[in-house]
């Protein structure tokens, strides 16, 4: 049995010696991963094989959880563990099986209860070949396609498991969010799928529109599990087109209040949320958040300072995902998720420079977070591109920096320019620098960069323009957006054009083959945008469109034939003003 599991090989990823130095020097602990597991080589199914869930675990160890498959198709439940924050791991250790004859399990979610037992809950196709087509030789239960819900638990300081039982029956989603209440009750928020077509919108007022083929409700116990009951809320979001889910894979947590937030996945450009006064059991009205999502889930988790973590893709304006997964966002609120600081890329797909293979579900998504003993974060992302599932670990004080800055030292990791010709790193006078240059008419040529987010704050760039350049655009903007995004100067927060004869306002030019350092102070507040070259004030601008704060610089030739392009040595950005305590 589990000879799949049998010849994998734990890999364990540690980051490079100068790498490890670095982060040893320093008090805050920057993103990194820490460890690996690679898919065995007969994976058939990478999304769902070997999906760590990592949880901490009262007695100071770490649980990471997954469902190993047999050849023979049994099912079973094994835990890795750690006492060294997820850099080492045991081998697996078996917990208990899923009832082979009952079909296919995958797709779990779990938590650590008060008392410190285990619970999770995972899908199950009933034989219809969902989550692994003729897994074994049951015949389905019944018909159509079929995502049971069904659940198990430990007992007795995790030494024993009760029998996994179905809670709920039909044809459920991903499992991506589970929480203990603080008077007890487990809440389980998901969705599932609804006989839903342009034909048949629902009725009512819901025939003037479409809502997409899922809803969300939500699933409580107040018995430790033994029964379950469904709140009769139907949660729905209008959907962009006629061939899309609608509200999906929906995230919960408590506020301080007691009242229970919900976000949900959409194809809107941002979650939509609603919140309940009585423990899930109810929901008000859906809404728009104003966080901005692709058509990806969040994570949410409580900080040991009592903030609120979110994991999230800040992505708009791409075809897969409703506007893509190359990039992983995190902020956190320290008000109930009225405000946000942050939004920094904690993770960037490894894979971004490449072009997507056919294969569904690439970038970084789905993630799993748990907070440390020490409070540090620990995460997997259930979407990752490659054969692999890493956990990376950070110090949520990263998040509240306000300073960064790049000299291309390293290279340009920390910048996105995919999907692009004429860009890259390039040696000049013994220093390396970013050039972006326009090389195929055919080609885009453009680079994104990332820094913390704030209403107010100054962007530096040491920048030079060759000769033979044919015109740029700089933008500030609030999220992440493929380079070549051809509509990015209509939804940047603040544009700014460079002319082909390096004339940025008519008070200030650039001379070519000259290095100039060009200040951007912004303040999203009052709408403005102060722009000095050389030290000297050149011009102010107006904002392009309202936002709460900016977090990218964009930079976009506008050239149509190839050119000689610009080069940037260094960029830093600093937004310490947004966050005057931070100072």
């Amino acid at each position: 049995m589990h000879r799949s599991l049998a010849r994998l090989t734990l890999c364990l990823m540690v980051i490079a010696a100068a790498h490890l130095a670095s982060a040893q020097q320093n008090t805050i602990e920057a993103p990194h991963p820490v460890s690996v597991f690679p898919f065995p080589p007969e994976a058939q199914y990478p999304f769902r094989q070997d999906m760590y869930r990592a949880m901490q675990l009262p007695d100071g160890r770490v649980i990471a959880l997954s469902v190993a498959r047999s050849a023979d198709y049994q099912q079973t439940m094994q835990a890795r563990y750690s006492t060294d924050a997820g850099e080492t791991w045991s081998q697996p250790e078996d917990l208990f099986q899923w009832p082979k004859e009952e079909g296919g399990f995958a797709l779990f979610d779990s938590l650590v209860d008060h008392d410190g037992e285990i619970h999770i809950w995972i899908l199950c196709d009933a034989n219809s070949g969902i989550l692994y087509p003729k897994s074994q030789e049951g015949t389905p239960t019944r018909p159509g396609q079929i995502l049971d819900i069904w659940y198990a638990r430990s007992r007795n300081g995790r030494k024993s498991w009760d029998k996994p039982k179905a809670i709920w029956k039909g044809l459920g989603s991903d499992l991506l969010s589970v929480i203990q209440l603080k008077n007890g009750r487990l809440l389980l928020p998901f969705s599932y799928a609804k006989p839903r077509t342009w034909d048949k919108r629902g009725g009512g007022f819901l025939d003037y529109t479409f809502v997409g083929a899922y809803s969300v409700s939500t699933l409580y116990s107040d018995d430790g599990g033994a029964t379950w009951k469904q709140s009769p809320a139907e949660m729905v979001v209008q959907t962009p087109d006629l061939h899309t889910y609608g509200a999906d894979e929906p995230v919960v947590i408590e506020l301080k209040d007691s009242r229970v937030w919900i976000l949900m996945r959409t194809q809107r450009g941002r979650f939509y949320e609603s919140f309940s006064t009585d423990g899930g059991a109810t929901w008000g009205p859906v809404q728009p958040s104003k966080l901005i999502s692709s058509d990806s889930p969040a994570g949410l988790i409580r900080l040991k300072n009592g903030s609120i973590l979110l994991f999230s893709n800040a992505c708009l304006r791409y075809p897969y995902a409703y506007g893509a997964r190359n990039v992983l966002h995190v902020a956190v609120s320290d008000d109930e998720g009225k405000t946000w600081r942050g939004f920094r890329e904690v993770a960037r797909d490894p894979f971004r420079n490449q072009p997507p293979t056919s294969r569904a579900d690439y970038g970084l998504s789905y993630s799993f977070p748990t907070v440390l003993t020490d409070g540090r974060i620990l995460f997997s992302n259930w979407v990752e591109s490659g054969r692999q599932r890493t956990f990376r670990r950070f110090d949520p004080a990263w998040i509240l920096e306000t300073k960064q800055s790049t000299a291309f030292a390293n290279n340009a990791d920390d910048w996105s320019y995919f999907g692009s010709k004429g860009v890259g790193v390039k040696q000049d006078g013994g220093a390396n620098v970013l050039e972006i240059r326009k090389a195929d008419a055919d080609w885009p040529a453009a680079a994104v960069w990332n820094f913390p987010r704030g209403a107010t704050g100054t962007l530096k760039l040491q920048m030079r323009i060759a000769p033979g350049f044919g015109g740029a655009r700089l933008m500030l903007t609030d999220h992440f957006s493929v380079p070549w995004d051809t509509e990015d100067g209509i939804f940047s927060v603040f544009n700014l054009p460079i002319s082909p004869t390096g004339e940025i306002t008519p008070d200030a030019k650039l001379t070519p083959g000259t290095w100039h350092d060009v200040t951007l102070d912004w303040d999203t507040t009052a709408r403005r945008l102060r722009i000095s070259v050389d030290g000297k004030q050149a011009a102010n601008m107006e904002d392009n469109r309202r936002a709460d704060g900016v977090n990218y610089l964009r930079i976009h030739s506008t050239s149509a034939a190839p050119d000689g392009g610009l080069q940037i040595r260094a960029a830093s950005a600093d937004v310490s003003s947004s966050w005057p305590a931070a100072k």
